[in-house]
């Protein structure tokens, strides 16, 4: 997977979420150095019916910048805290009753 730019994800994830249905407050948005395993462990999204983007940063600052644009103007749920050097994954999932948070 390439990375992208700042905005690029932005777009993806906004499209994703246009698409895939609900308000913005539906869903979660946060930053890995393991996607897969963050979603599917941590945040325990089942394997078929969930849904969920992810798109690879530049760097973990870009990571935390689009977090925090997707908590701020577009008012999802998101992670907090300051990224490792190595979240350079931002992923963004629709919340059911069985996902943590």
């Amino acid at each position: 997977m390439a990375a992208k730019s700042r905005s690029e994800i932005i777009d993806d994830i906004e499209d994703y979420i246009a698409r895939n249905g609900g308000s913005f407050g539906e869903w979660y948005v946060g930053f890995t150095a393991s996607p897969k395993a963050c979603l599917f462990g941590k945040h325990k999204l089942k394997d078929k019916g969930d849904a969920w983007v992810c798109r690879l940063s530049k760097d973990e600052y870009e990571a935390h910048e689009i977090v925090d644009y997707f908590r701020t103007t577009r008012r999802t749920k998101a992670a907090s805290g300051q990224p490792a050097d190595s979240d350079l994954y931002v992923y963004a999932y629709r919340m059911k009753t069985h996902t943590k948070p």
